[in-house]
Parts: C-alpha cells; sequence; structure tokens
C-alpha cells in the first residue's frame, strides 16, 4: 500500500513537473545520486538477500540502500523523467564525488547546507528539519539531565566534519573526544562504555534507540539545548555550483512535496530502519 502511495506522489510530481519542462532541459537521462548508506534513518544499506520492496539497488554491488533520502532521491528522479543510480560515498568524499571527479550529481545524505559549504556547492530549499538531542546509555548517571550543562565530566564523541561534532563545544565542562567517522562507529562506542554520549539529528537519535534499546535520547526544552542555526537544523540537497537549471528543477519537485509528506516517508523510514 506504502509503495502503491509512492508511485501515485511520484505521478503527480511529474505531471506537475514535464508540462514546464523544454527538450533542452531534458538531455539528461541518469541522475547519480552519493550518500553514505549508513546514516539510519535517513540512509542506509542492505547486504544482498535482505532487500525488501521499499529498497533501491546500490551502484557496483549486489547490495540495496534504503531510507529516507533513498525515498526522496526516487520521487525527484521518478519527476524528471531520469534513470536514478544510487552510489555509496564516505562522508567527507561526497563534495570531492560531487565537484572534482564528477562521479555524483546530487548529494542526498542528510546533509546541512552550512555558509563553509555552500562556498563550493549549491544547495536546494530543505527537504527535512530537525531539532538536535543527545544519544547516551539509558543506565548513564547523566540520564536525568534537563540541559547541555549537566554533563560535566562527559565524554562526548561527535561526526567527524558535521554540526553534530562542532555542537559540542557548547556543553561547560564535558571531555570533547576525537570525532569519529561515521554514526554506526559512535553508537558502538557509546554502547561499550568508550563515551558516554554523542549528538544527533532526531530522526536518527530515533532510529539508533530503536535498534539499541539500551540507549535512550534526551530532547531538551527551549532555552536549554543547543543554539543552532537555521541552515544546521535544515537538510538539503548539494549539486554543482554550475548546475543552475537542475537546482532550479529540484527546488520546484521539493516545493510539491508536502510537509505531511515528509513526515510520512521519515517515519515509514523509522520503522524500516535495521
Amino acid at each position: 500500500m506504502k509503495r502503491v502511495l509512492l508511485l501515485a506522489l511520484a505521478t503527480l510530481l511529474s505531471i506537475g513537473f514535464v508540462s514546464c519542462q523544454s527538450e533542452e532541459e531534458n538531455e539528461r537521462d541518469t541522475l547519480v545520486v552519493g550518500m553514505e548508506a549508513a546514516y539510519a534513518p535517513f540512509n542506509w544499506t542492505l547486504y544482498e538477500g535482505n532487500q525488501y520492496e521499499e529498497a533501491y539497488p546500490l551502484e557496483g554491488t549486489n547490495n540495496y540502500v534504503d531510507g529516507y533520502d533513498v525515498q526522496i532521491a526516487i520521487l525527484i528522479a521518478q519527476a524528471l523523467d531520469m534513470d536514478l543510480i544510487i552510489k555509496s560515498v564516505e562522508w567527507d568524499g561526497l563534495i570531492p564525488s560531487l565537484n572534482n571527479t564528477k562521479e555524483i550529481d546530487l548529494i542526498i545524505a542528510g546533509m546541512s547546507p552550512t555558509a563553509s559549504r555552500a562556498q563550493t556547492v549549491n544547495f536546494t530549499d530543505e527537504y527535512y528539519s530537525s531539532t538536535h538531542v543527545i544519544v547516551l546509555r539509558a543506565d548513564s548517571p547523566y540520564v536525568n539531565a534537563t540541559s547541555i550543562n549537566d554533563f560535566d565530566g562527559a565524554l562526548m564523541v561527535g561526526q567527524l566534519s558535521t554540526i553534530y561534532d562542532d555542537l559540542i563545544d557548547q556543553m561547560p565542562g564535558i571531555n570533547h573526544e576525537d570525532p569519529l567517522a561515521d554514526v554506526p562507529t559512535i553508537i558502538t562506542g557509546i554502547n561499550s562504555g568508550i563515551y558516554d554520549g554523542t549528538i544527533l539529528e532526531l530522526p536518527v537519535a530515533m532510529a539508533a534507540t530503536e535498534s539499541n534499546p539500551n540507549l535512550t535520547y534526551l530532547e531538551f526544552e527551549q532555552g536549554q539545548g543547543f543554539n543552532v542555526s537555521y541552515e544546521d537544523k535544515a537538510v538539503s540537497i548539494a549539486l554543482r555550483q554550475d548546475d543552475a537549471e537542475l537546482l532550479s528543477q529540484i527546488n520546484e519537485i521539493l516545493s510539491n512535496i508536502s510537509n505531511e509528506t515528509r513526515e510520512s516517508l521519515m517515519l515509514d523510514a523509522i520503522e524500516r530502519q535495521p
């Protein structure tokens, strides 16, 4: 049923979009999207034999990929009438793969449109927005914290080159550990007691605690949490700076995906994530 609804939405997006496309705009026939494929619920890998209806083939492997980013990529490719290819690229390699080697056309990877990144790539309008929370063990001595000021002495770790790592510096009295490459490695470190906690976006925290019941997350009241700019709350699609036409096309497609649809896609992704 969910697949039928997704196809119906894609059809509506295509109908609304094709009417304003010229033949020149339709020259591309393939859309190559890069993502980590290790960042549930935005994107994750499914190994051969474990795939299901919503999963999409991962280029160059026998594996599949799913998540909120994947479903957004499918909708965009269908609306553009392009064949979709999804490639797994390590986080630090995403922008170089877009700009330098041009292996990918878009980054759809839960990426925030920060000012530093916007110096080298174009960003679409947001396709998701969220708050930031702290993930920790359910038996942690910090589990009753009501503010980011309540973590004196905690060993906090973030993901390399992300807002997650930057925000740790807003927490007084903590020990800021060296950042790690990806969220699964961070979760393993918290589970094993190497670290006390990390900072994640709410959907990522929900996914992590869903698959790790010994973990929980803390969401703080206004004024007690992190000071986060709009650009760091938003999640946008990155593309090359000379792809202005594609930028306009994707923004038009995103404008027709309602907030209700986005939340539904995210909740479904959280339910499916391993």
